[in-house]
């Protein structure tokens, strides 16, 4: 057995004086005010108990400080039974090896009934699971119009088919996809645009056996998570859809396997304008890697390249969470990556093409993340003012870290980040209300609209605690348009679909995907807040294999559907 003694994950972070509290700002960092709804009253309602939502999340622990008991865990918005009404799949772990006294724990699905409720659906869905989970993906993998689910584990991943009626059948074995490793994010896209969805899927850390084997002890003797740099890194894998509903491993084909990371979140965009996805991924102390697609079914590591591999003093990050945002309006994908206490969260911002700088200090949000311990994470429009603001879930990962240096909690505050316009990002955590105000070990963070209002809700998972759903309510003052894209041609969820939408001399744009922030999957509709704006003068879809489509004058304040070749509706 090794056994190390350490202050671990940062000593930095236990040792100094960062984490002194957040303060409200009442102006950006380039001195623009910010509004009263950004530092006064409630826009979020916790509804998690009246809406029917009771689970916990347990996290395997007995007492061993075993490395996996500090991750988990997310969740996923899927509307399983097509009935207009977007679900909700939570991850729960499992006991762990040398548990004396191990309980079955389960994963939990809730319906949506409609009217803010969810009704516990767990045993009929077939999602139920029991193996460790980490994180799930949903994506209509077969084109038959109902969402199917990948849930990471640590072990075996599990893909679950959906029957057509909103129950899943557990097609693992046959599927191809049953990779042994420790899962975390996944994403689902079409890299080779044949019209059907494959498969990225992030393992994290090569774990001892036993997992007791590397033990780690604090200053007092006292047994204590371990640093992750005493865990080698695991090459991901990328699956190809067969159309047959089986898949092939493509990762030594493709050149995914050729780099080892501790890899922890994923997300996909057109970053370099080509037409196809490429790759985005946020590794845990080792730099980021950026699959470029070569357009010929293999990829190219170009992170160091493009720099999006490491901070702006040439660092690794302790990457958690990602996700792509237009945050200037530039027509340009820019990215928000979350990181450990006392560093940064990154924005970086897409200056060309071929080109990302790290621009986290020049949007006012280096002084904000360096007092947390951030996770999950995602853009939205939450006061739909046509900018896409962010929401960050923050939580330790050392549970005693606070016996070290008190200023630093286990359990911390989100962060809601209210874009100013394209030039900073402040504080806008009291628009959560209550939730804002709360501590919890955050991790996994989700976003739909499930009630069907126009604006962007969302699921907050934590560590080893309960969720929190969180409705929006803020009031409505500006305008929007929601767009669901499905493929006919292309893949059916239309997942790499960039969607462009023009008012005059204004445009924001986005791409469809579902996959981001840790460990989560959203809600694949795109929500776009339109601010005064009540005309749009032409809304322009390029479809996943390369056909292009416009309509003009949609309407605004209103979800529209926009099926591949048979118009808009």
């Amino acid at each position: 057995m090794v056994t190390r003694y350490l202050l671990p994950l940062g000593v930095a972070a236990l040792l100094t004086g960062c984490g002194q509290g957040r303060k409200a700002q009442t102006t950006g960092s380039n001195g623009v005010p910010v509004s009263a709804s950004a530092t006064t009253g409630a826009l979020f309602t916790d509804i998690t108990r009246p809406a029917g939502i009771d689970f916990v999340h347990f996290n395997g622990a007995y007492g061993k400080k075993l490395f996996p008991e500090m991750m988990g865990s997310g969740a996923a918005w899927l509307d399983a039974d097509r009935d207009g009404l977007i679900d909700l799949l939570l991850i729960n772990s499992a006991a762990l090896p040398g548990d004396p006294h191990p309980v079955p724990h389960y994963n939990r699905f809730y319906h949506n009934l409609g009217d803010g409720k969810f009704a516990d659906w767990t045993e009929r869905s077939g999602l139920k699971g029991g193996a460790y989970g980490m994180g799930a993906a949903a994506g209509d993998y077969d084109n038959d119009g109902y969402p199917d689910v990948l849930i990471t584990n640590l072990g075996k991943n599990h893909l679950y088919h959906n029957r057509g009626d909103g129950t899943f059948e557990d097609v693992t074995q046959r599927s191809g996809v049953n990779h042994d490793g420790y899962g975390s994010s996944a994403a689902w896209l079409d890299y080779d645009s044949d019209g059907r969805l494959d498969l990225y899927v992030c393992n994290y850390v090569q774990l001892p056996v036993p997992m007791s084997r590397i033990s780690c002890r604090n200053p007092r003797a006292q047994l204590q998570y371990c640093d992750v740099h005493l865990y080698d890194g695991m090459p991901s894998r990328l699956y190809h859809n067969n159309g047959d509903g089986t898949f092939s491993d493509v990762s030594a084909r493709t050149g995914i396997s050729t780099k080892r990371g501790r890899s922890l979140a994923v997300a996909c965009s057109d970053i370099d304008d080509d037409g196809d996805q490429d790759i985005l991924v946020a590794n845990d102390e080792n730099p980021n890697f950026l699959w470029l697609n070569n357009g010929n079914g293999t990829f190219r590591e170009a992170g160091a390249e493009l720099g999006l591999a490491y901070d702006q003093r040439g660092e690794t990050i302790a990457g958690m969470g990602l996700d792509f945002g237009d945050v200037d309006r530039d027509g340009q994908p820019d990215v928000y990556e979350s990181g450990f206490q006392s560093e940064e969260n990154i924005l970086f911002h897409r200056e060309a093409p071929a080109l990302f700088v790290d621009r986290t200090n020049a949007f006012g949000v280096g002084e904000l993340s360096r007092q947390v311990l951030s996770f999950g994470l995602g853009f939205l429009d939450y006061d739909l003012d046509g900018w896409p603001d962010l929401f960050v879930t923050n939580g330790h990962v050392i549970d005693d870290v606070h016996e070290f240096n008190p200023q630093i909690p286990y359990e911390q505050s989100p962060l809601l980040l209210r874009n100013t316009g394209g030039t900073s990002l402040v504080d806008a955590t009291s628009s959560l209300g209550s939730y804002g105000r709360e501590l919890h070990v955050g991790r996994g963070v989700a976003f739909a609209d499930f009630d069907n209002d126009g604006d962007t809700d969302l699921v907050v998972t934590h560590n080893h605690q309960a969720p929190t759903l969180l409705r929006n309510d803020q009031p409505r003052r500006n305008h929007w348009i929601s767009v669901r894209c499905q493929g006919t041609r292309s893949n059916r969820d239309a997942i790499g679909a960039r969607v462009t939408v023009e008012a005059g001399k204004t445009r924001w744009v986005d791409e469809v995907r579902a996959a981001s922030s840790y460990l989560s999957s959203s809600d694949p509709r795109l929500c776009f807040g339109l601010g005064t704006v009540d005309r749009i003068d032409r809304l322009i879809i390029r479809w996943p294999n390369g056909r292009t489509e416009e309509f003009k004058n949609p309407a605004a304040d209103k979800e529209v559907t926009v099926t591949e070749g048979q118009g808009l509706r």
